[in-house]
């Protein structure tokens, strides 16, 4: 896990907070489901969606200025393996982000099946 965390680099941490985040609001909004709460989760998980693109750019962006400035890995014959491994590790980001948001969305389906429930 920690090596994951370690390919996705700072923006992981951001992306992981903001989904928690998000994932708890959901979880609160499922176990006493108000209409008020709805808005909460919506925006945090537009937050957490905007941080998870922001992060991949980001490690495209790493990617992009890191491979040529190194001059070893700009004359390998083997530098298109060398970017799909930055490549990868950039995408670490929006599968933490995008597996918790649809953890999410998945919990306030259940929160919203019970506000239906109750009235």
């Amino acid at each position: 896990m920690m090596s994951f965390m370690r390919e996705g680099g700072v923006g992981m941490w951001f992306v992981l907070a903001l989904g928690l985040l998000s994932l708890a609001a959901a979880v609160r909004f499922a176990m006493a489901p108000d209409e008020k709460r709805v808005a909460t989760v919506r925006s945090l998980t537009w937050a957490t969606l905007f941080n998870t693109v922001g992060a991949i750019i980001a490690g495209f962006a790493a990617v992009g200025s890191h491979v040529p400035a190194n001059a070893e890995w700009a004359m390998s014959p083997k530098i298109h393996l060398i970017v799909m491994v930055g490549i990868s590790e950039a995408l670490a980001n929006g599968i933490l982000g995008f597996a918790l948001l649809s953890l999410t969305w998945l919990v306030m389906a259940v929160g919203h099946r019970r506000l239906a429930a109750l009235g």
